[in-house]
Order: structure tokens, then sequence, then C-alpha cells
């Protein structure tokens, strides 16, 4: 691992380790709690859809690489698919392993670094990360390792959130510099959170990656069209407190349906640079 990778996965841990956020399930078989188990709930929806469109029914085992808490995995396990989750951090392997033995889920859990898989070519009919590939800096070394595992026909996809200054999220700033100021009144003891590396660039960076390893069928698209509320937004993303996000959450799906009925496609898509993130995918 690079030196600028190797330095990111130290500042991961330790944003992971002692802090009450690390601990959330962003998995919900019923009804969603909170704006983060929204999210959650559409890049479930989304890859679905995908899969579907793609008359994916090859087999079902899936690896999610820089896994963190393996949120999007429980929607996968819940459904039986065969389930193997990567990071390189311990603290959070941890705290994933917890999560589904707390929910009676079942997966495979593994230490590892995604930029030299521990597996075998071809091991994997589904191959996905959440929030990972814009904190590598060479992302080309890890997408060709997650290519090289996954089987003939198989998917891959990678939600990317890159460092956006002028999306959906600018409009509503000013509501999350009052909780902040609110926040700051009762968090003076918190634990500062590390920064960690974080590319701004599109999909047009990623793409010709996916094409020169030979994938098909590849596709890009702007995602996640709502604002993120909260005092502090930064990874870890910290939540309000309950009966705030359940009335948040029903606004946010307000928000939703009224962008399904625009663009006739999946809600949970829009216009790069609008959303909060972009995901790429193709197949093998």
């Amino acid at each position: 691992m690079n030196n600028q990778n190797s330095s990111n996965a130290g500042s991961f841990d330790r944003n992971w380790q002692k802090r009450k956020e690390s601990y959330y399930a962003h998995w919900s078989k019923g009804d969603i709690q909170n704006q983060v188990q929204l999210a959650f709930r559409n890049h479930w929806g989304l890859l679905r859809e995908l899969m579907k469109d793609s008359c994916f029914n090859r087999g079902r085992r899936v690896l999610e690489v820089g896994c963190g808490r393996g949120s999007l995995s429980c929607y996968f396990s819940d459904a039986d698919y065969d389930c193997t989750l990567l990071d390189i951090s311990e603290s959070v392997i941890n705290i994933a392993r917890g999560l589904f033995e707390a929910n009676n889920l079942k997966a495979k859990f593994i230490i590892g670094d995604v930029n030299a898989l521990p597996f075998e070519d071809k091991s994997f009919d589904i191959i996905f990360s959440i929030g990972l590939l814009e904190h590598l800096k060479d992302i080309e070394i890890s997408i060709k390792e997650q290519i090289r595992v996954l089987a003939e026909g198989g998917l891959f996809f990678g939600y990317v959130v890159p460092k956006y200054t002028n999306n959906i999220q600018k409009d509503y700033e000013w509501i999350n510099d009052i909780l902040k100021g609110y926040a700051e009144n009762f968090e003076s003891s918190a634990i500062a959170k590390e920064d960690v590396y974080r590319s701004d660039a599109g999909s047009e960076s990623y793409l010709p990656i996916l094409k020169k390893h030979k994938l098909k069928n590849i596709q890009s698209s702007g995602v996640y069209p709502l604002p993120m509320i909260s005092h502090s937004i930064k990874f870890p993303f910290t939540l309000m407190p309950a009966e705030s996000e359940k009335a948040l959450v029903k606004q946010l799906q307000k928000m939703l349906e009224e962008n399904g009925r625009k663009t006739g496609r999946h809600p949970w898509l829009c216009d790069e640079g609008y959303g909060q993130a972009f995901v790429i995918w193709g197949y093998k």
C-alpha cells in the first residue's frame, strides 16, 4: 500500500475507535429510523435494480471491500447471499462482526488490503464498495484487483463520495452551522476526528479504468439527491436525536418521491455533481 493509503488506513482506524457513531446500525429490516438508514435502504434498492436489469442469476457470492460496519452487506446477508467483508482496519472488522452477530446475520470477516485481495481469481459474483475509492490515491490498483476476483458475468459496483463543494448540500449548510453551534455547548470534550485524504475526481477518472480492464455495459450516475443534516457530517457521521431523525426522514422521503416523478428513474439517481455521491458499475 502506498504511503497516502497507509496514512489513510491509520486515520480511519483511529476514527472508528472509541466513538459512539461507530456502533450505529445503518441496516434496518423494519421501519427506517434515521437519514443514514434511509441512505442504505436506497443503496440496496438501487443495487437490486442493477442486478435485475442484468438478468443476474449466476451466483450469490458477494464481497464488500473497505466494508466499515458492513451496513449494505447486512441487506445481502438478510437476503441469503454468501457474504464476505474485508477491511484493513481490525477495529472496524470487530465492530462489523458484532453488528452481524447482534442481528443474527452471517458473513465472513477478513482483515485485508483492497490493493492485494487475498482471494483467487473469479471468487465472487458481486463486488462492491461504499465510500472507499475516493480515499485511494491510486484507484486503478484496487479496481484491477476487484475485477480480478470477479467471476465472469459478475457485477462491479462502486459508490464514490468525492469532495463536492457545489452540490445540494450547499443550500443546507446554514442549518448544519446552527446545529454545530448548539452542539458545541455540550460536546466540548468530544474526541476529535482525524482528516483523511479524499479525492474530488468525478466518474470521468474512473470509467476509463473499468473499460481498460474489460468490463462491459459500463455506466455511471449521480446518487443521493438529499441533504445531510447534522452538527457533524464528517466521517463518522453523527446522528441527531431520534425524534429529530424520524421527522427528517419523512421530509427526505417526500423529496425522493418527487425526484422519482421528475426523472422517471430510480429516485436515488440524479445528475452527477448534484447529489452527495456518484456510482459506477459494469459487468465482467
